[in-house]
């Protein structure tokens, strides 16, 4: 199966690997303008090992990964032929995005930056051409593959056509249904909470900066660094109350106190540039006692009673109690990193985002875990967690596998689309690869016949 995911060339950089390499640094190619360099070759054959473990040929892994970023360059080249443009904004959003996982993954922002030897800032700067470098090739890839689908019939055959002593063993995985109930919030707490909020507006009405507020009391804490400032976007980006109240500002203008699902705001408009606007914004949250916390730690208590003596099912429960909106999906939680239903045995707790560590290999299909305490965007809440299936160690098969296997082939046709793009747009392109690398053995001509 790995040579599946090696066909996956375009996979962009993976900033949750960085690798500091202390390789003499060299340009081993040059697509259009754009070089590789030996450092990103090597830190790509790190990740790789660190992820697959070692390999019988490290020459021919290496060339893998080389064609990977040929082809990485090509489109780059391409997103600059094309005059493709993208916002600072859209590359803070990503680099955000890549910080905050990479944070999550070391297991604190102070790890992470003993681990690079570089402040969170020091990191933000030091990738951020890369970053632009990686949207920019995303956006020419899924112009190209944006069209490409595969049947049940070419799954089928993907997976047929792979040798059976080639076929992946799945470790064991769970899937999961829960019963989330929220702690309900005092209206005293969000009366409070609108007062504070007031108090903040009358005083940037009289003349103090919404900027410095936003800093000091904001406790959205990504904009409360910048005092307050979102950047431009779109409708459909934010939450629909945020939205309706932020395009109805002019600039300059302060709204009143308005509540969406993350609580209570006032914003600033600063600028609007046609379909877009830049905003302030001030967040604060209400807080959940912890007597309303405990109390609704003993209605979870309760149901799970009443499903122990088979007065109610789990999934009976689930549509009467949860406060989630999985209810809708039968309770079903799904995994934030593959966006499928299953876990992988040995990362449940830290996909799942619990506080209380459980150890899922302890209990059997059918066991229900908790009142378990854990955050949601919304602060903490507690969930029943029903194991609803624990499926063992296996080889890779159509029947249990089906969604694993069509990703796959799916990526492989993607892969092949922009292979047969890379073969049009190789002759017209200046293309210079280092001797060094003039021995792989490459899917496609990158070497141009004189």
């Amino acid at each position: 199966m790995k040579k599946i995911i090696l066909i996956s060339l375009i996979c962009l950089v993976n900033l949750s690997g960085f690798a500091q390499t202390n390789v003499l640094d060299k340009v081993i190619a040059v697509v259009g303008k754009n070089m590789i360099k030996q450092s990103e070759l090597e830190t790509s054959y790190l990740q790789q090992k660190q992820r697959f473990g070692n390999v019988d040929d490290i020459f021919a892994e290496k060339c893998d990964l080389f064609e990977g970023l040929l082809i990485n360059k090509l489109m780059l080249h391409q997103a600059q032929i094309d005059s493709i443009d993208i916002t600072q904004e859209q590359v803070n959003r990503e680099l955000d995005n890549r910080i905050n996982y990479m944070i999550r993954q070391a297991g604190s922002r102070d790890i992470l930056e003993k681990q690079m030897n570089k402040t969170v800032n020091e990191i933000k700067e030091y990738y951020q051409d890369l970053i632009k470098e990686n949207i920019l090739i995303g956006e020419v890839s899924r112009k190209l593959t944006s069209e490409v689908k595969v049947t049940p019939n070419e799954v089928t055959d993907f997976y047929n056509k792979i040798q059976s002593d080639s076929l992946p063993e799945i470790d064991e995985e769970y899937e999961f249904s829960q019963i989330v109930i929220h702690p309900k919030i005092s209206d005293e707490e969000k009366q409070l909470i609108k007062e504070r909020l007031n108090g903040y507006r009358e005083r940037i009405l009289k003349g103090d900066k919404f900027s410095t507020i936003a800093t000091l009391y904001s406790e959205d804490p990504a904009s409360a660094k910048k005092g307050g400032e979102l950047g431009f976007f779109g409708r459909g980006y934010m939450v629909a109350e945020f939205e309706s109240v932020a395009f109805s500002l002019r600039e300059g203008e302060v709204s009143p106190v308005f509540e969406t699902k993350k609580g209570f705001h006032i914003v600033q408009m600063i600028e609007r540039r046609g379909d877009q606007v830049n905003c302030r914004h001030i967040l604060l949250q209400p807080k959940v006692s912890n007597t309303e916390l405990y109390r609704t730690k003993l209605v979870l208590d309760s149901v799970k009673n009443l499903i122990s003596e088979n007065k109610i099912s789990f999934e009976e429960a689930i549509k009467q109690y949860s406060d989630d909106p999985s209810k809708l999906t039968g309770g079903t939680i799904i995994n934030p990193y593959s966006a499928s239903a299953r876990f992988p045995k040995d990362n449940i707790n830290e996909m799942m985002e619990n506080l209380d560590k459980i150890d899922f290999t302890k209990h059997s299909q059918g066991d229900i875990v908790g009142p378990s305490l854990y955050k949601t965007e919304l602060g903490s809440s507690y969930r029943l967690i029903k194991v609803t299936s624990k499926i063992p160690k296996h080889k890779i098969n159509l029947k249990d596998d089906y969604d694993k296997i069509y990703n796959s082939a799916l990526e492989s046709a993607k892969t092949n689309a922009i292979l047969d793009w890379a073969n049009r747009r190789i002759p017209k392109t200046y293309i210079r690869i280092d001797n060094e690398y003039k021995d792989c053995t490459f899917r496609i001509s990158w070497i141009k016949n004189k």
